[in-house]
């Protein structure tokens, strides 16, 4: 009898338990609902997560910014993005273009690349150091105050971030065989001489 006694007090005693944390569970649920700030505060974003989405959106306005106006409006429709290397530890910069045959030059590469970067570090100081200040803030979030242990977070990155150009051909050109493209790649400080230039198919 008495130990009938004893498993039903630990019997109500689990049940009240296990009410108080439902009851706990769905008021914590209903506040997450409600407070939708603190839940997005929550979640773990790194500089690294803000600066690859911001220059994925800053490339792509860059294209459509500079393009036509070195091109012409009857290239094709450019494709642009961020790619991390993690095995060499390098982002790139990417915009790849389909244009007729004609167009694809060593010289139309190298202005479309100078374009790009002329954009991307318009609001930047003037002078060697634009690169880095437009990187640094890149991977900085709007109000963010970094502080001096990221004093050389723009020198370092420049040396890590490069810009690859890409003219591939028209789509009806792909078609009947023709595969020649060029490429020029290079950090977003590179002079004219120091971007490397690749022409084959």
């Amino acid at each position: 009898m008495q130990t009938s006694r004893v498993r039903l007090v630990v019997a109500l005693a689990l049940t009240a338990v296990l009410s108080v944390v439902t009851v706990g569970v769905t008021v914590a649920d209903e506040e997450g609902d409600k407070d939708i700030f603190r839940r997005l505060m929550s979640e773990p974003v790194t500089l690294f997560d803000w600066g690859i989405a911001q220059l994925d959106q800053d490339i792509a306005a860059a294209a459509l910014r500079t393009l036509p106006n070195r091109l012409g409006y009857g290239m094709g429709k450019p494709v642009t993005g961020t790619i991390y290397d993690w095995r060499g530890n390098q982002i790139t910069l990417y915009v790849s273009v389909p244009l007729p045959a004609v167009s694809r030059t060593r010289e139309s590469c190298t202005a479309v690349f100078h374009d790009l970067v002329a954009d991307l570090t318009l609001g930047a100081p003037g002078g060697p150091n634009a690169a880095g200040w437009y990187l640094a803030n890149a991977f900085k979030p709007k109000a963010h105050f970094l502080g001096s242990r990221f004093e050389d977070v723009g020198a370092k990155l420049v040396e890590r971030v490069k810009l690859e150009v890409s003219l591939m051909p028209a789509t009806f050109e792909a078609v009947r065989g023709d595969n020649a493209r060029v490429r020029c790649t290079g950090r977003l400080n590179a002079d004219r001489n120091e971007i490397a230039v690749e022409v084959g198919s």
